[in-house]
């Protein structure tokens, strides 16, 4: 067989895979009439019929699946709003998991307004993951330096002796100017992780804004469409929640993850489409994490990390959130699809794309019969799949600030 049919063969492949898993993928959980009863069911049951329940520490459990239901839709309601006042003034009564979950919820649907008694928390608690939660509820909506100082004497004073990652992180992001970000000439170099596959998602800083998804072939190469166009789609990079990179179920962290392998997934709102396993450094060993196997290390340093990225990076501490996520313990952070309901965020920017609880998701149509019409996802596994490769890695970078959806002609130079 000559190169031209080869090449043709390989062609037509793709597109009756792509083709025909779009047409036989169906799941029941997307169908219109199962959503509707599902949407119901988080509306009357989680939500409606927990928060009935009077609030103890012996039926705290109960109002939080409903805090967990109402961030999943954005629910708010003149109900919901006096529970939330109902359980702000109850919570130095309750346990961690409890406060935890409100400043969750109260952070992800009404920033601001339960700044005095997140402060009176702030002053009251001797946990540090309550503190900083608190403290991040307090700072997003008031970044006075009164705030800034408030917070830095309450650390000082509370947790001098303590140990803690998050609060090396958080004085970061309360006194550390916005720094330039480097040229991503050299992060799209082939001197870059030579001979790996990378996945790029670019995103904004604001992750209300869609990013984009490029691949880079092991040959130093990107990856193209069969009519030569740079393969390229949208992915969004948001939490639900919107909270910082440390913070469990907060957004999506900058740097390097490990592509260790393809999968599937028995969560609903995540859906069958195939997943790429995403490993950060501390959710595995270096020896794991580095090309090839690359090194016997067993323990992470922040220099093992750093000889990882190009010199011109080394200095950005964009690029290390996810060493310091993965040191602070987030894990599961995943590149999957979604089945989630985008009606619940409708009036969002990002619509019809739907937030995660912190991983690379990647937008899916269903229609109302449960077929799968349109995969994002299902793009960039078939791009990986056709290129041959089974792993590599994943860089997550935000491009600037702009209040826009990151496009391809922003870094087609850097393509060519």
């Amino acid at each position: 067989m000559d190169l031209l049919h080869k090449c043709v063969l390989v062609l037509l492949l793709v597109l009756s895979v792509t083709t025909s898993t779009y047409s036989q993928t169906q799941f029941d959980f997307t169908k219109a009439v199962n959503r509707s009863q599902h949407d119901q069911f988080l509306k009357d049951s989680l939500i409606t019929g927990s928060l009935k329940v009077p609030l103890s520490t012996a039926t705290e459990k109960e109002w939080q699946k409903a805090f967990w239901a109402m961030e999943l839709m954005l629910y708010k309601s003149k109900e919901t709003s006096l529970k939330l006042s109902e359980a702000w003034r109850m919570a130095n009564q309750l346990s961690e998991g409890f406060q935890k979950s409100l400043l969750e919820v109260s952070y992800t649907i009404d920033p601001g307004t339960f700044i005095r008694p997140a402060t009176q928390l702030l002053h009251n608690t001797l946990s540090p993951a309550v503190f900083i939660r608190a403290a991040e509820y307090i700072w997003l909506t008031d970044k006075t330096q009164s705030t800034k100082r408030m917070i830095h004497r309450l650390m000082r004073q509370k947790f001098k002796d303590a140990n803690f990652i998050g609060f090396n992180l958080l004085q970061k992001r309360l006194n550390e100017p916005v720094q330039q970000r480097p040229s991503l000439k050299a992060l799209f170099d082939s001197s870059f992780l030579p001979g790996q596959t990378i996945i790029y998602s670019l995103q904004r800083s604001n992750r209300d804004y869609p990013g984009l998804v490029l691949i880079r072939k092991p040959n130093g190469q990107f990856a193209r469409n069969s009519d030569g166009s740079f393969f390229h789609t949208s992915q969004l990079a948001r939490s639900v929640t919107n909270y910082p990179f440390y913070i469990t179920n907060g957004n999506t962290p900058q740097g390097l993850f490990r592509w260790a392998a393809f999968d599937s997934s028995t969560n609903n709102y995540i859906g069958p489409t195939t997943t790429l396993q995403l490993l950060m450094p501390y959710e595995s060993t270096p020896t794991v994490f580095l090309p090839n196997n690359s090194t016997s290390e067993k323990m992470w340093t922040e220099e093992i990390y750093a000889n990882l990225l190009p010199a011109s990076w080394r200095s950005y501490n964009g690029l290390y959130e996810s060493f310091w996520a993965g040191a602070i313990g987030r894990s599961e952070i995943i590149m999957h699809g979604t089945t989630i309901n985008p009606i619940y965020y409708k009036e969002k920017k990002y619509f019809p794309q739907t937030p995660s609880l912190g991983c690379l998701c990647s937008y899916e149509a269903w229609d109302k019969n449960g077929r799968l019409t349109n995969s994002h996802q299902e793009q960039i596994v078939t791009a990986l799949k056709t290129i041959g490769s089974l792993n590599g890695y994943v860089v997550v970078v935000n491009l600037d600030d702009k209040n826009k959806a990151v496009e391809l002609n922003e870094v087609m130079h850097l393509l060519r």
